[in-house]
């Protein structure tokens, strides 16, 4: 089980994933549900991040991942276009896939101790699907891609409080 469950984002076949922009980019939206202001914003911000720290954050919008699940598609996408550095492996996929309606944000090994999985989850739950709801896509990608830079930088807040429930739950184990 392990074993299959490691090779899982292997088997999202490389054809299904777009090829690596050049000259690269933060935000590529191959729906065109960003106008250019706000596409170049995104662009601004994420490239400030990768000079001031070396993380590295990539936005991508597509139709939909097909048969693949969002996080298969991630962190296969993430990898075949190399994000973040090799030595850190401190990217970021900040995935859209707009006719799926689905979100994923998916984090190399050397983010995921500021970037971890709950913390992704609120980020897309919280800041980013209620705006989706509402066609204000760019807003919800804004407030993404500002929790994951809050993140990195180890500023990101929770806006939920952890409940006594949660840490009754760690005792009883």
């Amino acid at each position: 089980f392990i074993l299959l469950f490691g090779l899982l984002p292997w088997l999202v076949n490389a054809q299904d994933i777009p090829p690596k922009p050049n000259p690269a980019r933060f935000v590529n939206d191959y729906v065109n549900i960003l106008s250019a202001d706000q596409n170049t914003d995104l662009e601004h911000r994420l490239k400030t991040l990768e000079d001031s720290s070396s993380n590295q954050v990539v936005v991508v919008i597509i139709p939909s991942t097909k048969d693949y699940e969002p996080a298969d598609y991630a962190f296969a996408l993430g990898r075949k276009w190399g994000v973040g550095t090799k030595d850190f492996n401190n990217g970021a996929v900040l995935l859209i896939a707009k006719d799926d309606h689905k979100v994923f944000i998916a984090t190399g090994y050397g983010l995921e101790g500021v970037l971890t999985d709950a913390t992704c989850k609120e980020i897309v739950e919280n800041d980013i699907t209620p705006y989706f709801k509402n066609n204000d896509f760019y807003r919800g990608i804004s407030n993404g891609v500002n929790d994951i830079i809050a993140a990195t930088k180890g500023e990101y807040k929770s806006q939920h409080k952890k409940s006594g429930k949660h840490t009754n739950w760690v005792f009883i184990i």
